[in-house]
């Protein structure tokens, strides 16, 4: 009985296990205290009990699917000075008063939330309560302020669409730590100016790197509100802008031969009404399923010359003949990938050499300029309105790592990485309809260091 005591973890050492007993999946055990003479506080007379109350009480301290109730034997206690009457019922620490949960049932339920997996309706089932008991008792312990500003922070947005008013959610981040500073709760700057406003001027003005990607709100942040930072465009976002323009091309090109094969087999088949069964053209194949060979960096594709067997194509391929393929479609995509690589190669070679990434950027915007393809005429005019702010992505700060410091270019891709939390939370949360929830959730659920109620967790 004394180890059963110990693994339940009660708190009070005076407590005893008088009967133990299984009821289909619920374990009750029966729990009171030794008869004891009891003084009464006021007036330090004798009391007496009036009896005993029993109270069941849900303590989720197993793990193998079996609810664990304590019934508990609570006296009433009197004073028996007739000019005092003093009560008062027996109190455990284990649980508080008018409570039908033990005190621990809180802060597992907190550590359940800390799992953004986890939803709330899976915790309230887990430990046999309701979703509004499992929601008011997240709230009594944990309340998210926005973090301090650091001397780096990150910007995004991310599709949420709770509402009307929240389609997107802009994301704060501290470069350094990689803690999300704050989740807005829209980018609209109706939200934005009294968000930012409210922050005090010291501590904005002590931001000197503000990154985002090339959306022009986030890059006139610093001349509205981080007067002493500077705006810095993130490499991966100006490679994704590229690869869209490549990848839309690719796209209306697919389209072409769609229609082609279409129109070829309407006129063998005039009467056809279900196109669904239209056969899919080597063309169509090819573009749909490897254009990644153009979109991705050409450094980071594993070339495999063993060969295997397409059964669409029915032949021996590897990736050499699908390449060869796929630029024999349109021999404009080998000058699209050629090009493309030219930026990926500048990127990479000059990343903490922003001197020189500056002759190299000139050069290939006029590359671009004079190019025949209009893809990258455009492409050229974007490097050209965000001039400055790509040169100063090249910059490298340093960093504190696990036990050690490096050099970090300014980026966004830690940024990336919450993004795709919020999504998953979204996801899995089946429906939210309150921001505030949702922030809460998310804050709690990545930064690294929270507190419950002062206390760090």
């Amino acid at each position: 009985m004394n180890t059963i005591t110990d693994f339940l973890d009660l708190e009070d050492s005076n407590v005893i296990i008088t009967e133990l007993k299984t009821v289909g999946k619920t374990k009750e055990i029966l729990v009171e205290t030794p008869a004891e003479i009891h003084f009464c506080p006021i007036c330090n007379c004798k009391m007496y009990s009036r009896g005993i109350k029993t109270r069941h009480i849900n303590h989720p301290i197993l793990r193998d699917g079996y609810q664990v109730i304590i019934v508990l034997k609570q006296r009433r206690w009197r004073c028996t000075n007739s000019a005092c009457n003093y009560e008062a019922n027996e109190s455990f620490k284990f649980v508080d008063k008018n409570k039908r949960n033990s005190n621990a049932t809180d802060f597992l339920i907190i550590n359940e939330l800390k799992d953004l997996s986890n939803t709330v309706s899976s915790v309230a089932e887990k430990f046999f309560m309701s979703d509004t008991a499992v929601i008011e008792t997240f709230y009594k312990y944990v309340k998210m302020e926005r973090l301090p500003l650091s001397e780096i922070i990150s910007v995004d947005e991310v599709h949420l669409e709770l509402d009307e008013h929240c389609k997107y959610a802009l994301v704060i981040q501290d470069f350094f730590t990689g803690d999300p500073i704050d989740l807005v709760k829209s980018r609209r700057s109706d939200i934005t100016l009294p968000y930012f406003t409210s922050i005090p001027k010291e501590e904005r003005y002590a931001v000197k790197y503000l990154v985002s990607d090339m959306y022009n709100p986030y890059l006139n942040y610093v001349n509205q509100y981080f007067l002493n930072a500077v705006a810095v465009v993130d490499s991966f976002h100006v490679i994704q802008h590229l690869n869209r323009y490549i990848d839309s091309y690719i796209k209306q090109l697919t389209k072409r031969y769609r229609k082609r094969d279409k129109d070829n087999y309407l006129k063998k088949h005039p009467d056809c009404d279900d196109f669904s069964v239209i056969p899919m053209s080597e063309e169509v194949y090819i573009l749909k399923k490897y254009k990644w060979l153009v979109l991705k960096n050409q450094d980071s594709i594993e070339y495999y010359s063993d060969f295997h067997i397409d059964k669409r194509l029915n032949a021996l391929m590897n990736t050499y003949d699908y390449e060869y393929r796929l630029f024999r479609i349109d021999p404009k995509l080998k000058d699209f990938r050629d090009l493309k690589e030219k930026y990926i190669r500048f990127n990479s070679r000059n990343a903490g050499n922003p001197m020189q990434a500056r002759l190299e950027l000139d050069e290939l915007i006029h590359i671009y300029l004079k190019s025949e393809h209009e893809i990258f005429n455009k492409f050229a005019n974007t490097l050209i309105r965000n001039y400055e702010y790509i040169l100063n992505s090249f910059v490298m700060v340093e960093k504190h790592g696990p036990g050690k410091l490096y050099d970090s270019r300014l980026s966004n891709g830690p940024i990336e990485s919450l993004n795709r939390k919020i999504k998953d939370l979204r996801r899995l949360g089946r429906g939210y309809r309150n921001f505030e929830h949702f922030r809460t959730r998310f804050l709690f659920s990545t930064r690294k260091n929270n507190t419950i109620n002062g206390k760090e967790k």
